[in-house]
């Protein structure tokens, strides 16, 4: 049985996929981690955790997944703010299917954007809150 997280995260980079914004911009360049080279624009998953939330006869989780959004944008944060937008309307709310497990609801909390350290890629930062029932 695959665990929550791989679900929820499996279902995640789905809905990313599918969506035409989102691939508009990027196309299929979504990692699980950071690539040992970055592409100029592409989507990695981040740190993720979760607390434990039972209800009477119900376990379940409250996972915290980051996504981060890259674009070399020669100082520019224009186009990493709009790859966030569109990361963020592919996802909130939206109602994934989990494999094992079931998604109670699925959030987007916040959206952070900034220049990285190199000072020329544009970063964004996109906090997905979910609800998880283990089964």
């Amino acid at each position: 049985m695959a665990s929550p997280s791989d679900e929820l995260q499996t279902a995640i980079y789905a809905a990313l996929v599918a969506d035409a914004g989102v691939g508009a911009l990027v196309g299929d360049a979504i990692y699980d981690g950071r690539p040992p080279v970055l592409p100029d624009k592409c989507i990695t998953f981040g740190p993720s955790d979760y607390v434990p939330d039972d209800m009477d006869c119900i376990t379940g989780r409250q996972e915290t997944v980051q996504i981060d959004c890259w674009w070399a944008s020669n100082r520019r944060l224009k186009p990493v703010k709009t790859l966030a937008d569109a990361v963020k309307a592919a996802l909130h709310r939206a109602e994934l299917p989990l494999g094992t497990h079931a998604l109670a609801f699925l959030e987007v909390e916040a959206v952070r954007v900034f220049m990285d350290g190199d000072g020329a890629t544009g970063h964004g930062v996109v906090i997905v809150t979910a609800m998880v029932e283990e089964r």
